[in-house]
């Protein structure tokens, strides 16, 4: 608990403190915040805090990757003051609609909202499991109660699903829960499901002589989703035309005379096709494409949970599952990845001679083999390594068409893992159990396997020594950009690359931000702020001069948020530029950091990198 408590302080101070979060949630292994200002948040010092495996931004989401343990995390920082579900007054700040911003705005509000759901939703699943393993193996029966009241607890979370919804979607929208709530269960109230029953057999059904269409609306997702977004204006037009007066009372009275109507008649029925229609694609895919979907969506899996564009096909997963009792293209591609993530994490745990990165793996290994939840292996080997992900993506589309010719389907939507497999089982089929020991074996084996043979970078143990910044002889310079290393010689300006200056490296950038390399005061900010000056704490004097002849841009794309006598600890944000701008105007953006009292050093030394982040170790200086 010492540990999360101490995370948990750490997060919050780096993001700006619980004034700075308007809301946070969590799911399977990653804290959710919503800033109010992405900008007071120290992204460099989030990735680095002990625990914390990766940072992803994404839909208006500040998403921080910590683990298995981060629902003791969560419930730390709500210790702190820090505020789940709430909502903000403040105005928000109105995007250029595009045809990209909707799209974002559609994912960002399926993912933002299921996200939360996710919980109930595997439970009810195993539970609905576990009552069919039971009937299989002759323990209940069913006709027994037991075997129906299991049943009706694992169906609940589906069978409810759009009151689910549209709690977790209120959320995400600033729309009235309760009201929410109300509008959702009419969808799934006794007597307004027999008006629907009796509409399918031909009685017609209407309201205000308007003509309601027949929908079935338990296990569905989209008409709740959308009418609670709706509802939010609803909300608002019923508060201007109300008398003051008569608001506690007339206003909510309006809110579900307008709103209900248009769910079961236009929102509800259009929510439904929608729905269908996308599932429809899915079989269609599948069907045309056989085995191979499968080991398509297997190959692409890991890099679809890096995104968070994974939980896209949540909707479509629960609703396949409603209407056929089985799902057998998403599920059986990730048994592949899931696995593969664990074999590629013990493979470095064999191989690697640093102690802390075998640790990290063998803990990732388990977490990916046994449970399922491949987050730590995905962010702490894998991508961390780079190699061992081609590993990944090569066993997950080799296990993909195993379990696709195999026929394998999941009656669940549990991430697949050791203990969850169990939802492939298929009652008519006993050789379902012999397949998916097949498909996991080999996607442990194949990926330990080829993890070995492509190899990967390790870490030395000498090198996470040097980047101990409080050493007194031993000092490293971090890269203050995401870029390419390119070498100094290549460099058009006679003056960096014959390192008249000093020490240099020149990194071809990818980003649009700069980070203080080391812990320091600023010593100087060029008028133009294409470059800026840093002296550490030790001593070390490092120049980061952005762009060959920026100079002559007046600084037009550069902007720059330290003063000279400010202090930085490294990674803090110094500065930004538009990359964009700069290669337009005809400019070279190599950015180039020099060490300038290079003869205060026995010896300066660059690590063996190609692509580098921001924080990544790219000079080491040993002190004369």
């Amino acid at each position: 608990m010492a540990n999360d408590q101490k995370m948990a302080d750490e997060i919050l101070k780096n993001i700006g403190g619980s004034g700075n979060v308007k809301n946070l949630t969590h799911c399977m292994t990653r804290l959710r915040f919503v800033l109010k200002d992405e900008s007071k948040a120290k992204d460099e010092n989030i990735k680095n805090i002990d625990g914390v495996m990766g940072l992803r931004k994404q839909g208006g989401q500040y998403q921080v990757i910590v683990g298995n343990n981060v629902s003791q995390t969560y419930t730390e920082l709500m210790k702190l003051g820090v505020s789940g579900g709430a909502k903000s007054n403040e105005p928000v700040e109105k995007k250029k609609l595009t045809f990209k911003q909707v799209g974002i705005n559609i994912l960002d509000a399926i993912i933002g909202t299921m996200s939360p759901l996710i919980p109930a939703i595997i439970g009810g699943s195993m539970i609905k499991l576990l009552a069919m393993l039971l009937n299989m193996t002759g323990v209940l029966s069913v006709d027994s109660s037991t075997y129906n009241i299991l049943n009706t607890i694992g169906d609940a979370p589906f069978f409810f699903l759009p009151m689910l919804v549209a709690v977790s979607a209120a959320r995400k929208f600033n729309s009235n829960v309760f009201l929410a709530l109300a509008i959702a269960g009419v969808m799934v109230h006794p007597v307004f499901m027999e008006i629907m029953e009796k509409a399918a057999e031909g009685k017609e059904a209407t309201f205000a002589f308007v003509p309601v269409m027949s929908v079935k609306y338990t296990y569905t997702i989209i008409p709740a989703i959308v009418m609670t977004w709706l509802l939010k204006y609803i909300e608002d037009f019923a508060d201007r035309i109300t008398p003051i007066v008569m608001k506690n009372f007339l206003k909510p009275m309006l809110i579900l005379l307008i709103a209900a109507p248009i769910a079961i008649i236009i929102v509800g029925p259009t929510g439904i096709l929608i729905g269908t229609g996308l599932s429809e694609i899915v079989f269609f895919v599948h069907d045309k494409l056989g085995f191979l979907a499968v080991a398509i969506v297997g190959a692409l899996w890991p890099l679809l949970v890096m995104t968070g564009m994974h939980r896209v096909f949540t909707p479509t997963i629960v609703q396949t599952i409603a209407e056929t009792g089985e799902e057998a293209m998403v599920m059986p591609s990730e048994i592949g990845a899931n696995l593969s993530l664990g074999g590629v994490s013990l493979a470095v745990a064999l191989k690697t001679k640093n102690r802390e990165l075998r640790q990290t793996s063998l803990a990732a290994a388990s977490s990916a083999i046994i449970a399922g939840i491949t987050e730590p292996a995905l962010y702490g080997v894998a991508i961390r390594l780079k190699r061992p992900m081609i590993a990944s993506v090569i066993t997950g589309f080799v296990a993909g068409a195993v379990a696709g010719l195999a026929g394998l389907a999941s009656h669940s939507m549990a991430a697949p893992g050791l203990f969850t497999s169990v939802q492939f089982i298929d009652q008519d089929n006993p050789m379902s159990i012999l397949w998916v020991v097949v498909v996991m074996v080999l996607s442990v084996v194949l990926s330990f396997i080829l993890t070995l043979v492509i190899g990967f970078e390790d870490i030395p143990e000498s090198e996470d020594e040097l980047l101990d910044l409080g050493t007194k002889d031993n000092i490293t310079v971090a890269s203050p950009i995401e870029g390419i290393i390119k070498p100094i010689s290549s460099v058009q300006d006679d003056v960096f690359s014959r390192e008249v200056i000093g020490k240099s490296i020149a990194i071809e950038p990818t980003g649009n931000t700069i980070y203080a390399p080391v812990t320091g005061t600023v010593t100087s900010v060029f008028p133009t702020n294409h470059a800026i000056g840093i002296t550490g704490d030790s001593g070390i004097e490092v120049l980061i001069h952005v762009g060959i002849d920026t100079v002559k841009l007046n600084g037009e794309p550069f902007t720059t948020a330290v003063e000279q006598g400010d202090h930085v600890n490294v990674g803090d944000v110094v500065g930004t530029y538009d990359l964009a701008q700069i290669i337009e105007a005809g400019y070279d953006p190599t950015t180039i950091v020099v060490i300038t009292n290079t003869e205060d050093y026995e010896s300066i030394t660059s690590f063996d990198r190609a692509d580098v982040e921001a924080y990544t170790s790219i000079l080491g200086a040993v002190k004369s």
